[in-house]
């Protein structure tokens, strides 16, 4: 059995990570699979039969698309590029929301745009100004379709019907109407680019959301050293933590951090447990004591023998009830998505 975490590109609500996770499910060969939308991977669990390019083939089969191995990487400037284009868009939003409402809502008209006296100047700057939104949206819409191909529609393809709805109706109408054969009362441009606008700002606000609990879980992995010292009969030793093994004899000295969970043998220290306890005491340890990876020694010297390592340490557990409670939903969630559905 191999196990691997796989980062999963256009999933936008929890239909898409339930579509996405039946769908592994259900091949031959996958043993468990487990999705999460917040990290946006799929925690996958196959037989030695099967490849990493048959779990990308599946996940391409669903309808989504395989970003290849899953890592805590650093996004901070894609979601920089993303703030900007929100904010051009926004005041294009704006800008075609007053050119389509003002004559309703009482404001100023743009005089070469007013919709009495320049008709098809009004209408043709509302298309112009809609086309860019559809590109902007475009992932939204291919997304939309994608799903309906698969039988599996949600809010992408709610929104690319009623998009599409509008746009190609409004276009009809705008050439009826440059033919004289029709008015200006059946466009709906604004609506388009309207509804594209709003889906992206949700999406940006519910991704930072996201991104923040990224950034915790990323802060607590981080808690614990990359090394540890290692006692041996030649001496003390400094070894990577992948190396250290249960039963191990380690040494932590002032201004080190525990590397793993363990039991003190011999010394005593005051540590610093902070990042668990949340008070800030020192906390005397003495032998037999336990101890918990990331801890900080303030003073003293111990040597102290690994107990709890990797997966089944205490950060490990806290990270895996973290990535647990995100992905969880509650009864009324699964309620909406089935409605929804």
């Amino acid at each position: 059995m191999k196990k691997i975490t796989l980062k999963i590109g256009g999933m936008s609500c929890s239909a898409c990570q339930n579509r996405v996770e039946k769908y592994l499910n259900k091949q031959d060969g996958v043993i468990k699979a487990s999705v999460n939308l917040v990290m946006a991977n799929a925690y996958i669990e196959y037989e030695d039969k099967l490849k990493v390019k048959d779990l990308e083939r599946f996940i391409k089969e669903a309808g989504y698309e395989c970003l290849g191995e899953y890592k805590l990487d650093d996004d901070k400037k894609k979601n920089n590029d993303e703030k900007l284009r929100l904010i051009i868009f926004g005041i294009l939003a704006l800008l075609v929301f007053y050119i389509s409402m003002a004559h309703m809502l009482g404001l100023p008209k743009i005089p070469f745009l007013d919709m009495m006296k320049h008709p098809k100047s009004y209408v043709v700057s509302l298309l112009i100004l809609t086309i860019p939104f559809l590109i902007y949206g475009k992932d939204i819409l291919v997304r939309g379709i994608k799903n309906l191909i698969h039988l599996a529609p949600n809010m992408d393809s709610l929104v690319t019907l009623g998009v599409s709805a509008s746009f190609v109706y409004s276009l009809v109408n705008l050439i009826n109407f440059l033919n004289n054969k029709g008015d200006l009362t059946n466009i709906y441009f604004e609506a388009c680019a309207i509804i594209i606008f709003f889906i992206k700002l949700g999406r940006y606000i519910e991704k930072t959301s996201h991104e923040k609990t990224k950034t915790a879980i990323k802060e607590l992995v981080t808690i614990t050293p990359a090394k540890a010292y290692l006692k041996k009969e030649q001496g003390i030793e400094e070894v990577t933590i992948d190396e250290v093994k249960k039963g191990d004899i380690l040494v932590a000295k002032i201004g080190t951090k525990i590397a793993v969970d363990g039991e003190i043998i011999k010394g005593y220290a005051y540590i610093d447990e902070a990042f668990i306890t949340g008070e800030a005491k020192q906390n005397k340890k003495n032998v037999g004591d336990k101890v918990i990876a990331g801890s900080k020694v303030l003073n003293g010297y111990i040597e102290y023998k690994a107990e709890r390592i990797g997966k089944d340490s205490t950060i490990s557990e806290i990270v895996r009830l973290v990535v647990e409670a995100s992905s969880k939903k509650g009864k009324l969630e699964k309620l909406t998505d089935r409605v929804s559905g």
